[in-house]
């Protein structure tokens, strides 16, 4: 994050300013209130106190851990903790909905305790969609998960926050909000006096201890999170077995956030135990270049730090030789039998997936692995149970067809709706993937029914309908599948997560990429920084890649290929921004040298097609997600497609021909 030049108190915002007004009336609580059950140590007082405070792992919207959010006054210091309610607490939430069952283990992972002192910002968000939350990042640079509050709350917590700790809002980022930041010498000085009424709570230079809430029960039953250390050189493994100290550190690190984004990276230091990587020294660049925002404040850093971002640049260039991950070879019909107990259930679905991942599967198996990839069918079915399905499944495909095919003449000439969508998917399907055999030739059958399940799933979900671009999704499922109920549900399964791309008010495509440019500030600092010199951050030149998931960038093989890859959700959900970044990173010096503008770049990106090496951006994408680890994760919320939207009322648009 850039230092500001100039900062304003939280005293010039009229919201914070009615919430301190209306304080005794709020949800926040003190200690002589608070009927939590859980002792606080003599001399402590809970200053802030809000339930439903909630966690999703996996970036799942259907998977939430829900947890009581508290601030804790101890002496002169100030404690945040988070504890996941126990099992005989959870009830249902402020939806009347009960959280997943989730074991004491699973949920006590994400337990957080962690003192002001350690904490260098608060960065709030409020999108207009979804639920507000919070990330809290510490002074090591590394986040917690975002915590969402249902019921609201976040205004009262940033109060509470005012009263007890300096705290201040960058004049760049009204959202962020800066912890500790002394600025000025008197502050700092007032700070180090403890005065009453005034935390001392120094800059992360005074390296200041913990002090810790004595809580017994609560440190055992919520598996007490280490303090991340404010020292850079807490991150150097000094141990002589440099291997093993540095998987420890870095896996103590990410026990900070979600388990998916912890077993990514323990894997990765299993599979690659003979190539290290310096990655202390990594993250120790890495926090330079989000306090310092890429060399902005060169005059505050050394000469070793003001050359960090040169040096970053030839690491990260070599990431793919060191960490990216040999392509396999394609899943075989023997490997899938193997996965495959007498009665047809998959009995390690993990295992497949990320075997699908590194290899891709056979052209043969495509028509029954894809199936399970995109959720057709479950992982635990039968043999018998899938034969039921695909009985039942094609009874009700065609019930749904017969809705636009008895449609008569006279009444579609009263049904403007039906007449624009087909006219729109008449046009598009004679179009698309015409050089495939499958789809070649004049009064072609299989371009028929590829009309014929646009159409069909436009009655389906008449809500979202047909938009330009679900042809170049649908044309690679029908031709692996060669059934058109088989086609259409699987259609259906794919657009359940990449619906939201069509939406008209063009949400899912916007948080996907503001997610991307939030991961290419986070892995490429370089990029962008020219980019957004360049006034070219809304990363509009990528819609298309995002929006029908590459179908353009390669060849017909090389998509079958990607689509299992993206479909497996191995690594991340999100693994396509991984990838758009590992390509951007390719060309950046190229984008930089000749300073593209928005234009220019555009031009540049669509002239790409067909000329991006897969296996070289896969590994590539896979070393960018395993560097960005809980950072990355932190910057993608639930939600995001090709997660599970969370909302799904959002209105619908249609594309011009010309963004395709």
């Amino acid at each position: 994050m850039q230092e500001p030049s100039e900062f304003h108190d939280l005293s010039d915002d009229s919201d914070y300013a009615a919430a301190s007004q209306h304080q005794a009336s709020a949800s926040i609580m003190r200690s002589d209130s608070i009927k939590s059950g859980v002792s606080e140590p003599s001399g402590s007082e809970v200053i802030f106190y809000k339930d439903n405070v909630t966690i999703h792992p996996k970036q799942y919207t259907s998977e939430r851990i829900s947890g009581r959010l508290r601030l804790i006054k101890h002496a002169s210091d100030l404690i945040l903790t988070w504890v996941p309610y126990k099992p005989s607490e959870i009830g249902v939430d402020c939806f009347g909905r009960s959280d997943p069952e989730a074991s004491d283990k699973d949920r006590n992972l994400y337990a957080i305790k962690t003192s002001l002192n350690d904490v260098r910002s608060v960065r709030r968000h409020t999108p207009p969609l979804g639920w507000q939350y919070i990330i809290v990042v510490l002074s090591s640079g590394l986040a917690y998960p975002p915590l969402y509050f249902y019921s609201g709350g976040i205004r009262e917590f940033i109060t509470t926050l005012k009263q007890h700790v300096f705290i201040i809002r960058s004049s760049e980022d009204p959202n962020v909000f800066l912890v500790n930041d002394f600025q000025d010498p008197l502050q700092k000085s007032l700070s180090s006096l403890q005065l009453p009424g005034f935390a001392s709570f120094k800059s992360a230079s005074f390296k200041n201890s913990v002090v810790s809430v004595e809580n017994s029960d609560s440190d055992q039953a919520n598996g007490s999170v280490h303090k991340s250390s404010s020292s850079e050189h807490s991150l150097r493994p000094t141990n002589k077995n440099r291997q093993g100290d540095l998987s420890m550190q870095v896996l103590e690190k990410f026990s900070l956030v979600t388990r998916f984004a912890r077993e990514t990276t323990s894997s990765l230091f299993k599979e690659n135990h003979g190539n290290q990587y310096p990655y202390d020294k990594f993250l120790e660049k890495q926090k330079s270049a989000v306090h310092n925002d890429e060399g902005k404040h060169e005059e505050e850093l050394t000469s070793q730090d003001s050359s960090s971002v040169a040096s970053d640049v030839l690491e990260f260039d070599r990431l793919p030789l060191i960490w990216g991950k040999q392509r396999e070879s394609p899943l075989s019909v023997e490997e899938w039998t193997a996965f495959l107990d007498n009665d047809g259930r998959v009995v390690d679905s993990k295992a497949l997936r990320k075997r699908v991942f590194y290899g891709g599967v056979e052209p043969e198996l495509r028509k029954e692995v894809w199936k399970f990839l995109l959720g057709f069918y479950e992982y635990h079915s039968t043999y018998a149970e899938r034969e039921f399905l695909f009985y039942e499944k094609e009874h009700e495909y065609q019930t749904v067809k017969k809705q636009w095919q008895s449609i008569s003449s006279t009444q579609a000439k009263r049904f403007t709706k039906f007449r624009e969508r087909k006219g729109l998917i008449d046009k598009d399907v004679v179009r698309t993937d015409r050089s495939i055999p499958y789809y070649e030739g004049d009064e072609n059958r299989n371009v028929v029914i590829l009309r014929d399940i646009l159409l069909t799933y436009s009655f389906y979900n008449f809500d979202l309908g047909y938009c330009q671009g679900m042809s170049d999704l649908l044309s690679p499922i029908l031709h692996v599948m060669e059934d058109e109920s088989s086609a259409f549900w699987c259609f259906v399964a794919l657009m359940e997560r990449l619906g939201p791309n069509f939406n008209r008010d063009q949400s899912g495509m916007h948080s996907q990429l503001l997610a991307l440019s939030k991961l290419v500030e986070l892995l490429d600092g370089p990029l962008h920084n020219y980019l957004k010199q360049a006034d070219c951050l809304n990363y509009f030149f990528c819609f298309r890649w995002i929006l029908i998931q590459f179908k353009r960038e390669f060849d017909f093989d090389e998509i079958m290929r990607l689509w299992e890859v993206l479909w497996t959700h191995y690594l991340s959900e999100h693994f396509h921004l991984y990838i758009c970044v590992a390509i951007l990173k390719r060309y950046r010096k190229k984008i930089i040298d000749e300073r593209m503008d928005f234009d220019t770049l555009l031009k540049f990106i669509n002239e790409l097609s067909g000329r991006i090496n897969l296996e070289q951006s896969l590994r590539d994408a896979e070393a960018l997600c395993a560097i960005g680890g809980e950072n990355a994760a932190a910057l993608i919320p639930p939600g995001t497609p090709p997660s599970l939207p969370i909302e799904t009322d959002a209105g619908l648009y249609m594309l011009d021909d010309e963004i395709l």
